[in-house]
C-alpha cells in the first residue's frame, strides 16, 4: 500500500506536512524544546521516507515520556 499524504496528516495530528523543494517536510504543531532530544522538523525524499522518519520520531518521543505512577 502506497503512502498517501491524507494517511500522514490523520497518523501524525501533531505535524504540518508539506511537499517542498522536491521533498516533504513536517513541523511540529506545538514546537518542543531544543534540549528536549526531540525533532521540530523532519524531511524525506518522499512520503514513505517521511513516514518512517516520523515513525522514529515518535518512538523517540514515547522514550522521553516520563513515566506517571498511578
Amino acid at each position: 500500500m502506497d503512502v498517501t499524504l491524507q494517511h500522514l496528516l490523520s497518523r501524525f495530528s501533531g505535524w504540518q506536512i508539506a511537499d517542498m523543494a522536491g521533498g516533504w517536510v513536517a513541523i511540529r504543531i506545538h514546537l518542543v524544546r531544543s534540549d528536549s532530544g526531540l525533532a521540530n522538523v523532519r524531511c524525506g525524499a518522499t512520503l514513505e521516507e517521511l513516514a518512517k522518519n516520523l515513525q522514529a520520531e515518535c518512538r523517540l518521543q514515547n522514550s522521553h515520556s516520563p513515566v506517571v505512577d498511578r
